[in-house]
């Protein structure tokens, strides 16, 4: 008998645990939009707002943001919650970080629900950090040389033809 009711507990218990946006597929049909400055200082803060644009009709869009490595998060973050989205709907929230270390990256996610009731998701890392010397140094072109008319032209390693 005791076994018996376990077994229905434990079938319960992970009924309603059931989170339909954990088993979503990827992909979620919302384009996520933001900007970040281009360098921060360590120990900097930095709001960030984070657009998310609806490419369908959506019953629900679940979105958060969570620093992943090298960011504390300040403020905002928080899952939210958007109901009843048309195509093209643009809903943002704000998230306060400040740079730990000389990188880090946000992680965005948005979970969404159709008029079918198909949940997908998406998740994207956002960057902050400084450009040291090592980024610009390979950044900066190297094999650059101009041509008859004063194009400067970077060469690409390949065999000759």
């Amino acid at each position: 008998m005791n076994r018996i009711f376990v077994l229905i507990l434990s079938c319960f218990v992970a009924a309603c645990s059931n989170q339909p946006a954990a088993h979503a597929k990827s992909s979620a049909p919302v384009n996520i939009k933001y900007s970040v400055p281009k360098t921060i200082e360590v120990g900097a803060e930095v709001t960030t707002t984070i657009q998310f644009v609806a490419k369908i009709n959506l019953q629900r869009l679940v979105v958060s943001a969570l620093p992943y490595s090298g960011l504390e998060l300040v403020s905002g973050g928080d899952r939210i919650e958007f109901t009843g989205l048309q195509r093209g709907d643009i809903r943002e929230i704000e998230v306060n970080i400040r740079l730990a270390d000389e990188v880090g990256y946000l992680s965005v996610f948005a979970a969404t629900t159709d008029s079918r009731g198909n949940t997908l998701s998406k998740s994207i890392a956002v960057r902050y950090g400084t450009v040291g010397k090592a980024m610009i140094q390979k950044m900066r072109p190297r094999n650059l040389i101009e041509d008859s008319k004063g194009d400067k032209l970077i060469l690409m390693p390949g065999d000759a033809r």
